[in-house]
């Protein structure tokens, strides 16, 4: 062989890149993304982790609303459903909304402008042969009406209006004038401011309503409405 040839064979290449650089590089990616993976786990963990707390707190907080609100109150724990409510004593005067009272000697209606009324007393009599009013077998009824003045002018009697009613229908009482029971037409005259006047009126009512609960409306005068009574016949 000759030395020409020798020459020719010998073709020296490019100057190769080390291995070594090349692993270098893939070794701080896979370190770099490791990294980032251990990171991103983490932060996953811590979120997790946070939304768990703080959906075990809203339910321990639902839980302990809804015991607060089952429990009962302390007022209601102090009364005692057992005890009775508690009754009011009936008033001695009715009001203008009622407008009822009974008969008798301790319960006065009182007007607006300070006129009283009261029944004072509902007793029985016999009605005379030479009465005005009433039939035969009518037992007769004497209803006792005071008034008081309490007003500041002097008070006219001479519009005093009584009516009476008896049995469960409210048959309405005829007016009986009677000389023997002196039983005439009431009020008369007038009465001064503070002071009283008591009236006697007379009417028949049918037997069969004696036992009744008698019902009385008395009206001052025509610019009164009329104030109503309840109460039992006595002998």
């Amino acid at each position: 062989m000759s030395q020409y040839q020798q020459g020719s064979q010998y073709q020296p290449g490019p100057p190769q890149q080390p291995v070594k650089k090349r692993h270098t590089l893939r070794n701080t990616v896979i370190v770099v993304t490791m990294t980032f993976v251990v990171l991103a786990g983490g932060c996953a963990a811590v979120l997790a982790n946070g939304l768990d707390e703080a959906t075990k707190e809203s339910t321990a907080t639902k839980a302990e609303a809804s015991t607060t609100a089952s429990l009962p109150s302390e007022s209601q724990t102090s009364a005692s459903p057992a005890d009775p409510p508690a009754s009011e004593e009936p008033t001695a005067t009715p009001t203008d909304e009622d407008r009822v009272a009974k008969v008798g000697a301790t319960q006065w209606f009182e007007y607006s402008d300070g006129m009283k009324v009261q029944v004072t007393s509902l007793k029985r009599f016999r009605i005379s042969q030479y009465a005005a009013g009433g039939k035969p077998g009518d037992v007769g009824v004497i209803a006792t009406v005071t008034l008081q003045n309490g007003s500041t002018n002097t008070f006219d009697t001479g519009l005093v209006d009584v009516k009476l009613a008896s049995g469960p229908n409210g048959d309405q009482a005829e007016s009986v004038f009677d000389t023997d029971q002196n039983l005439g037409g009431g009020f008369e005259g007038s009465i001064l401011p503070g002071k009283k006047k008591t009236a006697r009126y007379g009417f028949a009512i049918p037997k069969a309503n004696v036992s009744s609960t008698l019902q009385l409306e008395v009206a001052p005068g025509w610019d009164y409405e009329g104030s109503h009574f309840e109460g039992k016949l006595s002998s």
